[in-house]
């Protein structure tokens, strides 16, 4: 989807955040505000919002000289989100419906974000999706599919989240699905790195989209990845960078997230805070770049 011009402050101001948290010393804050307001009146406003941070978290990771600023961050989230792994797991192994329960956590996971403006509480969140009304409710939709499937492709997200993530693909135990991460370190996303350390390889495999942009952006995103996008039966994105990545590709994707901003809300239906699982419908074959 294109970069909305209501998406323009709030790129600043979650660069305000960071270096009002203290991630970018004071001597280069000014330095890296100037850079991004240039790249951004000089920019093509037909990218997608996640295309516009990729360059935005590259340029600050020049600026500090460090190839993962979050490193530190990525790791506290995904050893807190182990430590309550067994209370998870075993919340879905009581449930009378264990599917829909993990499904419910892995949307609630979501919200372990360093990026959107409104941080939520998670175990508070955990609770409200629980037992919420999901404002957009494809999971019937998405269980029937995951049945028949030959082959399930899962986009990430966070770190800390893809523990919940994982949680989801061991209670759906099938023979054939890949869990997708991103190239490089960009913000908290979840890399090769992060999967290893939460030890999902031994349920999935797992590959990167080829890039290191805050979402799967399918322009910027790998052939291979395209490919496994294309043949897989069951696609499940989650997150909202990879809503906005791939929201107008010809491809059915399940899209797991709470909804953490208006643009996206008004595009698909649904209000700032919303809890969703919504299915974008297949408009045609996805093209694929002949390698």
């Amino acid at each position: 989807m294109h970069l909305s011009l209501d998406c323009i402050p709030c790129i600043v101001n979650s660069l305000l955040r960071l270096l009002q948290n203290g991630l970018v010393p004071d001597d280069k804050k000014q330095e890296a505000m100037r850079q991004l307001l240039g790249f951004l009146a000089r920019t093509d406003y037909t990218q997608s919002p996640p295309a516009i941070g990729r360059e935005m978290h590259r340029m600050i990771r020049t600026i500090l000289e460090d190839p993962d600023p979050y490193q530190e961050i990525k790791k506290q989230s995904n050893e807190k989100m182990l430590g309550l792994y067994e209370e998870f797991k075993q919340r879905v192994k009581d449930s009378p419906n264990p599917l829909n329960t993990v499904m419910r956590l892995a949307i609630a996971g979501n919200v372990i974000d360093f990026g959107p403006q409104n941080q939520l509480d998670l175990i508070e969140t955990i609770e409200k999706v629980m037992h919420a009304t999901l404002a957009i409710d494809d999971s019937q939709s998405l269980a029937t599919e995951l049945k028949a499937a030959e082959s399930v492709l899962y986009i990430g997200d966070n770190c800390g989240e893809i523990v919940l993530d994982k949680l989801f693909i061991e209670t759906l135990n099938h023979p054939h699905l890949t869990f997708v991460v991103r190239s490089g370190p960009t913000i908290n996303d979840a890399t090769l790195e992060d999967a290893q350390t939460i030890e999902l390889g031994k349920l999935a495999r797992v590959m990167t989209t080829g890039d290191d942009s805050p979402g799967a952006v399918w322009e910027f995103t790998s052939d291979e990845f395209k490919q496994e996008v294309s043949n897989a039966d069951v696609v499940i994105a989650k997150g909202q960078g990879n809503l906005e990545g791939l929201l107008d590709i010809d491809k059915s994707i399940y899209f797991l997230l709470t909804v953490k901003c208006p643009v996206i809300g008004n595009r698909i239906g649904a209000q700032t805070g919303d809890f969703i699982l919504y299915q974008k419908p297949d408009r045609s074959n996805v093209k694929v770049r002949e390698t």
